[in-house]
């Protein structure tokens, strides 16, 4: 089983998205060297921290994974039938095998007609699905906390397609309310990528929250998961998502975020046996 690191996990240090925006962010290249000095066998890429998708472009970030023999795999947002369709194209020239995405509705928000969302999902996928079979390409469709395990395997059923299946989220499935292992066990036949994880519950006085922790601090019996996810999917990589909360300063947040994924690799290495 080969190990990788989404990009995500260095979300901060990109600074790309609106919790943090450090003085200095960090490059795709940058993050390409981190991954090889942790030792990994590849990555997969955060739709966020790729700066163009022009030929050239992707071509340099094609040929320096190669260089450091790491496996590369790519993201997007969204089920946009013409996204889809124009983002498997760059998975083409970064010769990834896998397109990971969301729906990315809020299910929380008391206007969102969830039945709605699933039906617009269902026809929007299935409108890139020739595409994705021509290309030889899997849409790895993300548990992302908008819907529930059994609405994803809803979704992956009726597109009804051997290039469609989902990117098994360990933790997110905490956000709807279910309990990971068995939400894993139920995804993992149909997955074709994973964001393996471990999560904390928090109490606070207005309820609890879900925070992301290095793998072993969190809530999750991370051993258990990964036997299931060997035993009942046929995937040949495991990618690790270890996304970290701010701190106030800079330098401390920074840190806090390489130190998480550092014991999260070394975890994975050293007590769950995750190598090639």
């Amino acid at each position: 089983m080969k190990l990788g690191l989404d990009s995500y996990s260095f979300h901060l240090a990109f600074g790309a998205h609106p919790d943090f925006s450090p003085a200095r962010k960090m490059t795709l290249f940058e993050f390409i060297d981190r991954v090889e000095k942790l030792g990994l066998d590849g990555f997969q890429i955060d739709p966020s921290h790729i700066e163009s998708r022009d030929d050239g472009y992707l071509a340099e970030i094609l040929s320096y994974a190669k260089e450091k023999n790491l496996f590369l795999e790519y993201g997007t947002i969204g089920v946009d039938t013409q996204n889809l369709i124009n983002e498997l194209d760059v998975c083409k020239k970064l010769e990834s095998s896998v397109l990971r995405t969301f729906i990315g509705f809020d299910r929380y928000n008391r206007k969102t007609r969830i039945r709605a969302e699933i039906e617009r999902a269902i026809k929007q996928i299935s409108g890139a699905k020739n595409k994705a079979e021509e290309s030889g390409i899997r849409i790895a469709i993300e548990n992302h906390g908008d819907v529930s395990t059994d609405e994803l395997l809803e979704i992956v059923h009726r597109v009804d397609s051997p290039n469609v299946g989902i990117c098994l989220d360990l933790g997110n499935s905490m956000m709807t309310l279910e309990d990971p292992l068995q939400a894993a066990s139920k995804m993992a036949s149909r997955a074709v990528s994973t964001h393996f994880k471990d999560y904390a519950i928090q109490l606070t006085n207005y309820g609890f929250k879900v925070v992301g922790v290095a793998l072993g601090d969190g809530n999750i019996n991370l051993q258990a998961a990964l036997k299931l996810i060997t035993e009942k999917s046929d995937l040949d990589c495991i990618i690790l998502e270890i996304p970290v909360e701010a701190e106030f300063a800079e330098n401390a947040t920074l840190k806090k975020e390489y130190d998480y994924i550092r014991r999260s690799v070394q975890y994975a290495r050293d007590v769950l046996g995750i190598k090639e």
